[in-house]
């Protein structure tokens, strides 16, 4: 029995170490691909004139990611930051085909450490994503980025949305499936709301991990 203890640690060691090992080489196989990557999805910013105002960053912001200008890429403190920060969430799109939960979010964690906020800035990072986020699909076609998003299920330019649309397309980043503004109006409305009491000072995340806003529920 003690030599099946032994042998089970040493195999604990050996897997240990081979994850440790490939979590490295996957962060030096991200840095490697980085400037690439944030290059890319800044010149789609250009091309699709996605810019924001101060007013709307802060809206961004305060939503997905309040301490984003001060955080390393992950924030474990902060009231509504949950286990995803923009700069994570945009590393899921960049360098993972098909982001599985699990070990995966230990190298997500990683990445967004040591590979994207190392070698972007943080305004790059903003722009990225701006260019980058997901918000579902439309008639079969995958909606990408906040210039998109304005236009296909608003019909307008991101920069002529109004306030309650352009609050819409943040609420939707949390599941844009599932908030989807045509088959899912009323949950997106509830979000809207939850939103705007958050930005309105009446109501604060109730724990780090309140990404729902539950503690603005009306």
């Amino acid at each position: 029995m003690r030599n099946i203890f032994r042998l089970l640690a040493r195999l604990l060691v050996v897997a240990v170490i081979g994850l440790i090992a490939y979590e490295t080489w996957r962060v030096f196989e991200a840095r490697s691909e980085t400037r690439a990557l944030i290059d890319q999805r800044l010149a789609v910013a250009r091309e699709q004139n996605i810019t924001l105002p101060p007013e709307r960053v802060d809206i961004l912001l305060k939503v997905e990611d309040p301490s984003f200008w001060e955080n390393a890429g992950y924030d474990f403190e902060t009231p509504g930051a949950g286990a995803t920060t923009l700069t994570q969430g945009l590393a899921k799109l960049l360098y993972f085909k098909r982001f599985m939960p699990g070990f995966e979010k230990i190298e997500l964690v990683l990445i967004a450490r040591f590979a994207l906020t190392p070698l972007a800035t943080k305004e790059e990072i903003l722009t990225a994503t701006l260019a980058t986020a997901s918000f579902g699909r439309r008639d079969g076609k995958p909606v990408i980025g906040f210039a998109e998003a304005a236009k296909v299920w608003f019909g307008r330019d991101l920069a002529a949305l109004p306030d309650d649309e352009y609050i819409a397309l943040v609420a939707m980043l949390i599941g844009p499936k599932e908030l989807d503004p045509v088959d899912h109006a009323d949950a997106l409305a509830e979000r809207v709301a939850r939103i705007k009491r958050l930005l309105a000072g009446t109501c604060a995340p109730a724990g780090w991990s309140d990404v729902a806003l539950e503690g603005c529920a009306g």
